[in-house]
C-alpha cells in the first residue's frame, strides 16, 4: 500500500516515539516493499537567547551554540531509539534536520516523495489551539496521507 513512509519523532520526548514507532512498524509490515524512514528535527534557536545570561549577571557572555554538535547528538540518540524499537528486518534511513518541526518534515516528506507520514500528537492545551500544534500543521501542508497517533 505504502512505498516509503516517514515517521517523524522528538528524540526528547518517549511519547512521540513509543507511539510512533510501532504504527509505522505495522504499516511496514502491511505495506511489503516499504522503505521506512524516521526523522527528528533539532528545532531553531532564536535569536536573543543571549540576554538571560546579562540578567544573572554572568559576564562571560553566552558559550557559542554548535549547531553541528547538536545535530550529531540528535542522529546518535535517534540511532539508539530505532536500534531499540525497530526490528532489524526492516529498511530504515535516519534523517535528522535543523529548522521549524513542521515545516522539516513536510518538506522532507515532499523531497523525497514519501506517501505516508506518522506523526504522535498529545492532548491539545489553550495554547496548540492559538499557535497550532506539530501534528495538526503536518496533516494541513502536507501533500500525502498522515497517520497522527493519539497519547491517551
Amino acid at each position: 500500500m505504502y512505498q516509503k513512509i516517514l515517521a517523524a519523532v522528538d528524540v526528547q520526548h518517549i511519547s512521540s516515539w513509543s507511539m510512533v514507532l510501532p504504527a509505522a512498524v505495522h504499516e511496514m509490515r502491511a505495506s511489503q516493499g516499504s522503505k521506512l524512514y524516521v526523522m527528528s528535527v533539532v528545532p531553531d534557536i532564536f535569536a536573543g537567547v543571549d540576554w538571560r545570561y546579562t540578567i544573572r549577571g554572568e559576564t562571560g557572555g553566552s558559550q557559542e551554540l554548535n549547531q553541528g554538535a547538536m545535530l550529531q547528538q540528535a542522529e546518535a540518540r535517534l540511532r539508539e531509539i530505532v536500534d531499540d524499537n525497530v526490528p532489524r528486518d526492516i529498511p530504515v534511513e535516519l534523517i535528522v534536520e535543523h529548522g521549524s518541526p513542521y515545516q522539516a518534515v513536510v518538506d522532507m516528506a515532499s523531497e523525497l516523495e514519501i506517501d505516508l507520514i506518522v506523526v504522535a500528537a498529545h492532548r491539545p492545551s489553550l495554547k496548540d489551539y492559538l499557535i497550532g500544534p506539530t501534528s495538526a500543521r503536518i496533516v494541513r501542508h502536507a501533500d500525502c496521507s498522515v497517520q497522527v497517533v493519539r497519547h491517551d
